[in-house]
């Protein structure tokens, strides 16, 4: 996900949970650590979303992120569980591919989530297929809110919480306060763009 449909994300939100590449490109901005794969260029245009969030503190911090020694398959001894609070200015960490389940456990992510009214997921939090137990965890706690409208955005997500948690997705069906839909990514250009009718397909299909 690009920096552009974040930050109009961020203005429709109460609270933002970032994870993957965009969360890594965050953190980077805001700490001034660098990690594996996260090119400059992207933490230079970052630091306008933390700039945003240091007025208004919408973005809820992951604590514990799982680093890894090479980028892809998962290795027994080459993972670790680093901890956010221990971030200083010049760091370097290898990859980070993950948030480690214990964020979404007695923390402000899970408050932030068993509290909200409506609730849309549009990503995983670690790189599928090697590193899924971050976003088991939080599909997991998504559901433990009963009250609330959720919404499943994109074809990995809804694939990934097909696999991670398949007692989730089909109850999910027959559940009329949870959707799922594909477009993901559209829907975040539409975010971009203010308006689904300025999508380039629809404008085509508007013209004609």
């Amino acid at each position: 996900t690009k920096i552009g449909p974040v930050k109009e994300l961020y203005k429709r939100v109460d609270h933002l949970i970032l994870g993957g590449v965009m969360y890594n490109t965050f953190l980077c901005a805001k700490y001034g650590v660098k990690i594996a794969g996260i090119p400059k260029e992207d933490i230079d245009l970052a630091q306008e979303l933390v700039q945003l969030d240091k007025q208004e503190g919408k973005i809820v911090d992951l604590p514990l992120l799982v680093e890894s020694e090479n980028l892809g398959e998962k290795i027994e001894g080459k993972t670790k569980i680093i901890a956010v609070k221990d971030f200083k200015k010049g760091k370097r960490y290898n990859y980070i591919l993950d948030a480690d389940p214990d964020s979404f456990h007695n923390s402000p992510a899970l408050d932030v989530i068993q509290s909200a009214k409506t609730i849309l997921v549009n990503a995983v939090m670690g790189l599928i297929p090697h590193f899924r137990e971050g976003s088991r965890a939080l599909y997991e706690a998504v559901d433990g809110n009963s009250q609330a409208l959720k919404l499943y955005g994109g074809g990995d997500t809804i694939e990934e919480l097909k696999y991670s948690c398949p007692g989730i997705y089909m109850k999910g069906l027959d559940n009329p306060k949870c959707y799922y839909f594909t477009g993901g990514g559209t829907v975040l250009k539409a975010l971009e763009e203010g308006s689904p009718f300025k999508i380039k397909p629809v404008e085509r299909l508007l013209r004609k």
